[in-house]
């Protein structure tokens, strides 16, 4: 079936202005059914605020996906005798089981090996339902052949996303700003390379962070809880196993190759954040699996910065990193640049955090 821009775009309204609703439905019931969050030691807000809107997003991308495939209009046939009904069943149902093991943990902490499990058994799916890493494009080499390698790596490259992204959600709007951006650039990549289920649940998940962050703005009205940040972690993991899966034939294996370095710039500034406070943590010998407030964002923050302050140079950030892979993924930009710029933009952060700390540590002599 052939996907027009309207219908498209139609998934991703529906899902914007649905969580929009959902959301404010959420803040409303969050409340009476103990899903709150009370600041402590490590958090960045100071008051008691309902917590787990992401549920309304969540919802919405289940039920439109679950409708989708019960009308059963997905037939492209993929390579490996797959098709895309059967790659977006996968997907659903494990992202739904990390939604959900998430949601138990905003209610109730789990301990991180339960966490961490249930994550290994929702990427496995994945991997075995969908596809897996199997070539990626390296600067000055080529395309390299990952071999079975490629299987371990694409495990760890799901739950190390859905990780980090549940780490960086910790102020006012950036998850949600990254989760609208990065939707829109693999909506785009999706039309791009003819890919259009992954079109399809780029807008869904687009329209759906765009729908709550209306809600979560600062200053917000809720959060974004585990469940749903979790959820996107896993998802935008997952979108190049899906753009893999269903590849068109001609051109496939070159494409393939540059999905890899798309499906981490999109997400950049969450990668690029996490990756380089987990090294500085793991350098001066701290405990990397414990909850801490040394994040770039967070110490921007502490610096001063307001949260709105803080995500809108996260989403200039992203919109930066996405433009980049997409023009990558196009081959008008070479690899090494590409590279370059997703450097280039982490040291420029990271400049500017040491700058303001810097700054007031000289105002407090």
């Amino acid at each position: 079936m052939e996907f027009s821009f309207p219908i498209l775009a139609g998934f991703g309204l529906v899902c914007g202005f649905g969580s929009l609703w959902l959301v404010s439905v959420l803040i409303r019931l969050a409340p009476r059914i103990g899903l709150l969050d009370r600041p402590n030691e490590r958090s960045s807000h100071t008051r008691v605020t309902p917590r787990g809107g992401g549920l309304g997003f969540v919802l919405l991308v289940a039920l439109m996906l679950g409708a989708f495939l019960v009308w059963r209009s997905v037939t492209t046939s993929v390579a490996g005798g797959l098709d895309s009904r059967s790659m977006l069943a996968t997907y659903l149902v494990a992202a739904l089981f990390v939604a959900v093991v998430s949601l138990r943990d905003d209610f109730k902490s789990l301990s991180p090996g339960v966490r961490f499990l249930c994550q290994l058994g929702a990427a496995g799916a994945a991997v075995v339902g969908i596809a897996w890493i199997k070539v990626i494009a390296a600067p000055l080499i080529g395309q390299i052949d990952n071999g079975w390698f490629g299987f371990g790596l694409t495990v760890i490259w799901i739950v190390g996303l859905t990780n980090v992204y549940n780490f960086m959600d910790g102020i006012d709007g950036i998850a949600g700003v990254q989760g609208t951006i990065a939707g829109l650039a693999w909506a785009v990549a999706g039309l791009a390379i003819g890919t259009p289920i992954v079109a399809m649940l780029g807008l869904m998940l687009a329209g759906g962070c765009a729908g709550f962050l209306v809600h979560n703005w600062s200053p917000a009205k809720i959060f974004m809880g585990d469940v749903g940040s979790a959820f996107l972690g896993y998802s935008f993991a997952v979108m190049p196993l899906l753009a893999l899966g269903s590849l068109p034939v001609a051109g496939s294996y070159s494409c393939a190759g540059a999905l890899p370095l798309f499906a981490l710039l999109v997400v950049w500034p969450f990668v690029g954040d996490g990756f380089y406070t987990f090294l500085r943590r793991f350098r001066r010998g701290e405990p990397v699996w414990k909850p801490h407030r040394s994040h770039l964002y967070q110490r921007l923050v502490q610096s001063g910065w307001s949260h709105s302050q803080v995500s809108s140079l996260y989403a200039v950030w992203c919109m930066i990193s996405s433009v980049t892979a997409l023009l990558w993924l196009r081959n008008i930009l070479g690899m090494a640049i590409a590279v370059l710029v997703a450097l280039l933009s982490l040291s420029a952060v990271l400049f500017l955090v040491k700058g303001r700390e810097k700054q007031n540590a000289v105002g407090h002599v």
